[in-house]
């Protein structure tokens, strides 16, 4: 919401602001950065603004979203100081490749459901890159059930995926019955391996479901540790140590957080 009586701050405020923290009389931290030091910040700052959006807290999502934009415009005046590329460069690229890519809003195409919009993505990728493996855009760093995520959709897009959910299914099945096979085993490894070959298996399951398995196992450590945290409290109201309680007694507080939250 804009203050009354107050101009509402624009990029080029921001920028400006850069400007005079990277200036001789700026900040000596921020004059010391360079994207190579940038690179931990901006990784933090995407996930904490995944956080905030996993809790719906539109405060701390209006905070994430400001910081995350600061870190890109800070990225991109280095780079600007370099004299290698410049803001104006920047947004004129990624209005380019977005009308590029949207060929049903901008153009003549007809692609009406979203899988048909991932196809033609795909497709449009391909014809701007034809040397380039439609797997050499997944990034390497990437959290490994996202990468699972992106390897098989990616794969999906070439015509190697299950024609139904039931096909998934029985993938489970099949990969959770070598799991336990390895695990009454001789080979220590073959666990490892299969249950890799297991968790591959249910991100494929999450990506018929249209749910990714990333985001979906976040959920559910926040609802492990918000559980759990009601069990600590309940005993530090008792004057308990966890670990002094049987099983059953943790069990049953882990019940009782279950119905509480």
């Amino acid at each position: 919401m804009t203050v009354p009586g107050k101009a509402p701050v624009g990029l080029e405020d921001l920028r400006e602001l850069l400007a005079r923290l990277r200036g001789p009389q700026g900040c000596p931290w921020d004059r010391k950065q360079d994207p190579e030091s940038l690179k931990i910040y901006l990784l933090e700052e995407t996930y904490e603004l995944a956080e905030a959006l996993d809790r719906e807290a539109p405060k701390d999502i209006r905070e994430e979203l400001g910081d995350l934009l600061f870190l890109m415009l800070f990225i991109c005046r280095i780079y600007e100081e370099r004299g290698v590329f410049d803001f104006s460069q920047v947004m004129e690229k990624i209005q380019e490749k977005m009308i590029r890519r949207h060929p049903h809003v901008f153009g003549e195409a007809r692609w009406r459901k979203p899988e048909e919009v991932v196809q033609g993505w795909q497709g449009l990728k391909a014809e701007e890159k034809p040397d380039q493996s439609p797997f050499d855009s997944i990034p390497t760093a990437l959290p490994s059930l996202l990468k699972a995520h992106r390897l098989s959709q990616r794969a999906a897009g070439l015509g190697f995926d299950w024609p139904d959910i039931q096909g998934v299914l029985e993938k489970v099945h099949e990969e959770l019955k070598e799991l336990e096979e390895a695990i009454e085993g001789p080979d220590p490894s073959a666990a490892r391996e299969e249950l890799g070959d297991l968790l591959f298996a249910l991100v494929n399951l999450g990506r018929f479901l249209g749910i990714h398995a990333e985001n979906a196992l976040r959920s559910a450590n926040q609802k492990f540790l918000d559980r759990f945290q009601h069990i600590l409290a309940a005993c530090r109201r008792e004057g308990l140590a966890p670990e002094s309680l049987s099983l059953e007694a943790l069990e049953a507080l882990w019940v009782e957080a279950k119905e509480a939250l």
